[in-house]
């Protein structure tokens, strides 16, 4: 029978639905209990809803009315399922899990990217962000660290914290999930160190706003993931504390705005407090990926553009005079100081139907990227006596390759022009050797200045625009713990995002009466875009929805003269004209009668094409029409300028175009930029349910230990479950879209009965074009606790298309199972 993979964690599903193994199903006396987080009517409180509950097994964990109006609980599954039912509850939401990124590293001096930004040149104006309180969500900060200030608490850098979880701590795993909180928050992981250092490192590494100080919030433990509940308990944390700026370098991909940790971002930016989060590495999974809380109608979030340049380890080459830059390849134990390869020998593409071009044994094997793996090239040169494997790209750049296991043998990568200039040193008759000394090269990235290959794309599942800006996130060289090695490099925009933040830092001490919204407008107004990464000369700029209004320019920031908002629009869906209207504000210091006249003008991004998940694009352009052109305002005027869209009728349907709107001032001084998004189509057309093999019933066989992926195999014809001994089927579900909402039902054929078990409302869409999510009968079992009769049974899935009116029934997809027997 064939076999299914279904996600480890459906982490935007309420954990009804997460799948279970077979193995795992319990009596309703055994029921497993989790944590949910409770979203509670307006007006309603804690202590109503802990009297609407107080003859229920409900434990209250956490009030949240700081931040959010609702509660964190934990309970069995059957009970979960009742409390929608309660006048008190608004919505019931899943506690999701969220992960640190595992990011290739690259080595990049942190100042190419606080040069790119601006913030080198701020810092020559003796802005360091002085006086401005940062907090920084992560996984602690190692405050040992000479450049974090070398110590924690009142008169240190890092001033104030608290680890929320305990350094055993990983959500992953049920048997650690418990948090042990403590006063320390040390970090044992390194990624936030990593970004503390971009917001403000001062020392041999400088950061984007070094004068500042720190709020160590540590919600991960040493290993895994955390819940979104822990990181509500530090928003609040740091909103006691007095920080003006958070920085969230973390979220849950696929998410919509109206999600508890991006509602809880929202109340923060109320009370003051300028929230800046990455947007997500997901840019592979296609539009509609942004994270929340980046996704937050108010947060900054932040996209990632790869430096100009980096650092790389390198190899000196006699036989060329210098050295070769390389990365290690993910496995395999980068080569040691003092070590020089044996000959190398050309052994062409390795791959199984290639011949070998040379004999390898005791020579170090010079391999062409392409074709196969990189773990069948390094088996085959392993296998044939390689001391040695060097790879070079079959393309322009570097590359970081993984799925190798280690041999033994050391494995690296280089680029095509290095890996050519080898080849031809050995086709010259020279045995060229690569010396491991320790050695750093700095080389030009093929993406310098480009939106980072990774960077998710918005806009949010509800047409809202997203992401704000961009920053340098592609290869940033900042503090690591010091027992680590003091410094690192990460990519991600987990690293583009305290670019931001640090940013923030630098406007807030030189305007400190600035508030958060401004703050975020001035960033993204004064934002330069970048050109179209997939092919930068053609002269088109990369899609709105990936990078916001640009790169920011602390700089720019600093000298704008006036306000154009908002700073991102989403003009939703249709195939004819779009009208919006741009608050126009001049701020210019030309003296209380003059006028600052105002031009406006339109660039256009490139289009997003095809399906949601395999990216293509459009240079289709749009026309586009300012009432007015021209504006005049004296400083302090506000002007309405109404911007109307009309997208080409030869835009492919389906397509997620964008553009530009510039407000130059005819005077000089710095121009101001608004983006815009929006569908081309009828957004209810999307597809759901609509996978060639998917929504069918399977049957859970194994899970993984490491990735807690589970495998399905296909119901057979005509068999028959055990409701005692299991295992019950499961339904695997794709997602093809994001649904507003999800209901599940499960009917009892022979009687007619139908047991309305669950709704999920504004779930998220399947990541990838096979991954799948599992509505388990064993959890439905546990949910409704005798009901499971014998006889035959089938399951009902319908999903409300995003956007859609539920009232209407056509804007519904269902999806009935094949009819499965059940015995006693």
């Amino acid at each position: 029978m064939p076999g299914h993979r279904t996600l480890a964690l459906a982490a935007a599903m309420l954990p009804l639905l997460i799948p279970l193994p077979a193995a795992s199903q319990a009596p309703a006396a055994e029921t497993p209990r989790g944590v949910w987080l409770v979203e509670l009517e307006p007006g309603v409180s804690a202590s109503t809803f802990e009297r609407a509950t107080r003859d229920l097994d409900v434990n209250l964990r956490h009030d949240f009315a700081r931040v959010w109006n609702g509660v964190s609980i934990e309970t069995d599954v059957a009970t979960a399922r009742g409390l929608t039912e309660l006048d008190a509850v608004e919505r019931l939401w899943a506690d999701v899990e969220l992960s640190v990124p595992d990011l290739p590293e690259r080595h990049t001096e942190l100042a190419l990217a606080t040069a790119t930004t601006g913030a080198a040149a701020a810092h020559e104006m003796g802005l360091d962000g002085s006086g401005v309180k940062v907090g920084v969500i992560d996984t602690g900060i190692d405050y040992t660290h000479p450049d974090l200030g070398g110590c924690f608490g009142e008169g240190c850098r890092v001033v104030t914290g608290a680890d929320f979880v305990g350094d055993g701590y990983n959500a992953d795993e049920p048997e650690h999930s418990v948090p042990l909180p403590d006063d320390d928050p040390s970090d044992c992981t390194g990624h936030g160190t990593h970004v503390a250092g971009i917001v403000g490192a001062d020392g041999e590494v400088t950061g984007v706003a070094p004068g500042v100080e720190f709020g160590a919030y540590k919600v991960f433990g040493c290993e895994g993931s955390t819940s979104a509940e822990v990181v509500m308990q530090a928003m609040e944390a740091a909103l006691l504390d007095g920080m003006d700026i958070v920085n969230l370098s973390l979220g849950q991909a696929f998410q919509w705005p109206g999600y508890p940790t991006a509602e809880a971002a929202g109340t923060l930016i109320d009370e003051g407090v300028v929230v800046v989060a990455s947007i997500g590495n997901t840019g592979a999974d296609g539009v509609y990926g942004a994270a929340a809380p980046g996704i937050g109608a108010d947060v900054i979030g932040v996209a990632s553009t790869d430096n100009p340049a980096e650092r790389l380890s390198a190899a000196y080459v006699e036989a060329l005079g210098r050295g070769v830059g390389y990365k290690p390849v993910k496995s395999v134990p980068e080569p040691e100081t003092g070590t020089v390869t044996d000959p190398l020998v050309w052994f062409g593409r390795a791959c199984a139907e290639d011949a070998s071009e040379h004999d390898v044994t005791g020579r170090a094997a010079l391999i062409e990227r392409g074709t196969c793996t990189f773990k069948e090239k390094y088996e085959r040169a392993v296998d044939e006596g390689a001391t040695a494997v060097v790879i070079y790209n079959d393309r322009s750049g570097y590359f970081t390759g993984g799925g190798v296991e280690d041999l033994g043998v050391p494995l690296v990568g280089t680029t095509k022009a290095d890996g050519e200039e080898l080849r031809a040193l050995i086709e010259d008759g020279a045995e060229p050797r690569l010396e491991f000394d320790d050695g750093t090269v700095m080389v030009d990235l093929p993406r310098g200045g480009l939106a980072s290959e990774f960077s998710s794309y918005g806009p949010a599942p509800d047409l809202t625009f997203k992401p704000d800006v961009s920053a340098p996130g592609g290869g940033v060289w900042s503090t690591f713990p010091v027992d680590d090695g003091s410094y690192t490099s990460l990519s991600g925009t987990s690293m583009s995002s305290p670019h931001v933040a640090g940013a923030a830092a630098l406007l807030l001490e030189a305007e400190p009466g600035l508030e958060p919204g401004a703050v975020r407008t001035r960033l993204a107004n004064t934002a330069n875009p970048v050109p179209w990464g997939e092919h930068p000369g053609l002269g088109h700029l990369e899609a709105a929805h990936r990078q916001g209004t640009g790169v920011i320019d602390v700089m720019a920031a600093l000298g704008a003269e006036g306000a154009l908002s908002p700073s991102g629009v989403g003009v939703g869906d249709g195939t004819g004209p779009r009208k919006f209207e741009l608050e126009l504000t001049s701020e210019a210091s030309r003296g209380l009668w003059a006028y600052e006249t105002y031009r406006l003008r339109h660039r256009m991004a490139i289009a997003t094409t095809g399906d949601i998940r395999d990216t293509g694009f459009d240079i289709t352009a749009s026309q586009v029409r300012f009432e007015p052109e021209i504006v005049e305002l004296r400083r302090g005027e506000t002007a309405t300028v109404t911007v109307t869209v009309v997208p080409s009728a030869d835009l492919p349907e389906g397509s997620v175009f964008g553009g530009f709107v510039v407000a130059e001032p005819e005077g000089g001084g710095v121009p101001l930029t608004s983006a815009y998004a929006g569908y081309f189509g009828d957004y209810l057309d999307i597809p759901i349910l609509d996978h060639p093999e998917y929504p069918k019933l399977g049957v859970a066989i194994a899970e993984d230990p490491e990735t807690g992926e589970i495998d399905y195999r296909d119901v057979e014809d005509g068999e028959v479950f055990g409701i005692a001994e299991g295992p019950l089927p499961s339904v695997l579900v794709y997602l093809g879209h994001a649904p507003s909402a999800m209901e599940v039902d499960v009917e009892h054929v022979d009687s007619g009965e139908v047991f309305r078990w669950h709704r999920e409302d504004f779930p998220g869409r399947s990541p990838g074009p096979d991954d799948t999510f599992a509505v388990d009968m064993a959890r439905f079992a546990e949910a409704v606790p005798g009901v499971l009769e014998a006889g035959r049974w089938r399951v009902e899935i319908r999903v409300l298309k995003a956007l859609g009116d539920e009232e209407e029934p056509g804007h519904w997809e269902r999806w009935r199972s094949p009819e499965f027997t059940l015995a006693e």
